[in-house]
């Protein structure tokens, strides 16, 4: 019985998270029954306003009847990171990944990573991830490598970026981008209380897997594809130009999580995005078992803040506020003033004289290149017919073991 137990459970399951955004969770889901692995379960996780039969439900339609398909809805709505940790609980396969609904993978994402996990004893695999260009009301989706490249990056280098606020870089292990196993999800629960905790439960699993391994395996294709932008609540809040679903996250935030918001260095301040990404930092650090999430660097704190709030008002933003408590931060801090760097002095320069010239400060932006679609699971279609990596899995499909060490 027990084996005909364990040959049920799916290769790999993958969670899609959605709220009150039902017109973009089709893509999603669609993106997940077109694979051309066929090995997975899927849950769609329903934590929209309405009511039981919501929205997205509705959209959804005939792709819930799918045998794989799971839908399930929270009894009354709950913060992202409680959503997040209440819908990976009803995941069963060996593997377990998440979406957002502003999230598809592309058509060959389960059978690349399966290849690379065959022989290989991984319990957390990461992969890129890249943007789909929206253009005159169509769809392109970026190319990714013909060949499947593999890094092994040191846990220590995102540590250090973080602890200097340097959160320019992409490449880091937040669930959205890859795939844990069901054995290191129960390992987190019982090491930590949970999988997820914070505010942002993507960069609170961040935190844990820093904490918890000196090293990441990653494939280096983008695999996971974003859209949608400008209904992110991360590039509203990163921009500070507020829309209706961030200011429904915010409200929630201020209510229902009032004691993770005061963990960060500016405790007042619940918009500028460096103080919400040191927020999430904060909390890690203080949950950690290691010791190895090093203190902010304040100095570095102050500066970048301050970089990215003058790159604001230069958009015409309003940041007075901001700017005086990042003031008082500094004064606080016995810190060093802010000295922009030439290239940013000299940007800012060129922008006043082109003002001073009347002349148009705005970039201008170049048109994207490569083939619009009308849909984006049309987009996705045929990048997966044409692709080269999609064709060579078909035709090496093993391939060799990997020399990495699990942390």
């Amino acid at each position: 019985m027990r084996q005909i137990m364990e040959l049920m459970v799916p290769r790999f399951s993958i969670v899609i998270t959605t709220r009150n955004r039902a017109d973009l969770v089709v893509n999603s889901l669609q993106s997940v029954l077109e694979q051309d692995f066929t090995d997975f379960e899927v849950i769609v996780s329903d934590n929209s306003d309405e009511v039981p039969v919501g929205a997205a439900r509705k959209a959804l339609g005939a792709m819930l009847e799918d045998e794989r398909v799971r839908y399930v809805r929270p009894e009354t709505v709950l913060p992202m990171t409680a959503h997040w940790e209440w819908a990976v609980a009803h995941a069963q396969g060996e593997y377990v990944g998440i979406l957002t609904d502003r999230m598809v993978i592309r058509l060959y994402t389960l059978s690349t990573v399966d290849s690379v996990l065959r022989g290989n004893d991984l319990d957390l695999i990461c992969y890129e991830r890249a943007n789909i260009v929206e253009d005159d009301g169509g769809y392109i989706v970026p190319s990714t490598d013909t060949q499947i490249n593999f890094k092994v990056r040191r846990t220590e280098e995102f540590i250090e970026a973080f602890s200097k606020s340097d959160y320019r870089r992409l490449d880091n292990p937040r669930f959205l981008n890859g795939f844990a196993s069901a054995a290191l999800l129960t390992s987190f629960r019982q090491k930590y209380g949970s999988i997820f905790t914070g505010i942002a439960p993507d960069y609170s699993f961040l935190m844990r897997v820093l904490d918890d391994r000196d090293e990441v395996y990653f494939v280096e294709n983008t695999l996971l594809l974003k859209h949608s932008e400008d209904r992110s609540n991360g590039k509203s809040f990163t921009h500070m130009k507020m829309t209706r679903a961030s200011q429904d996250f915010l409200e929630r935030m201020r209510k229902e999580q009032s004691e993770f918001v005061r963990l960060a260095p500016l405790p007042d301040d619940v918009m500028m995005i460096t103080n919400l990404m040191a927020r999430e930092y904060e909390i890690g650090r203080g949950g950690q078992k290691s010791g190895k999430l090093k203190a902010i660097n304040n100095q570095a704190f102050y500066d970048e803040s301050v970089k990215h709030l003058r790159s604001l008002k230069e958009a015409g933003a309003d940041v007075s506020v901001q700017l005086k408590r990042m003031e008082n931060y500094r004064k606080s801090f016995g810190l060093a003033a802010y000295r922009p760097a030439c290239r940013e002095r000299r940007r800012s320069a060129k922008k006043w004289l082109k003002r001073i010239l009347g002349m148009n400060v705005t970039s201008v932006k170049k048109r994207p290149k490569g083939e619009r679609f009308s849909s984006i699971i049309e987009a996705l279609r045929v990048d997966a017919a044409d692709h080269a990596t999609y064709k060579a899995l078909h035709i090496y499909p093993n391939l060799p073991e990997l020399p990495l060490s699990k942390a």
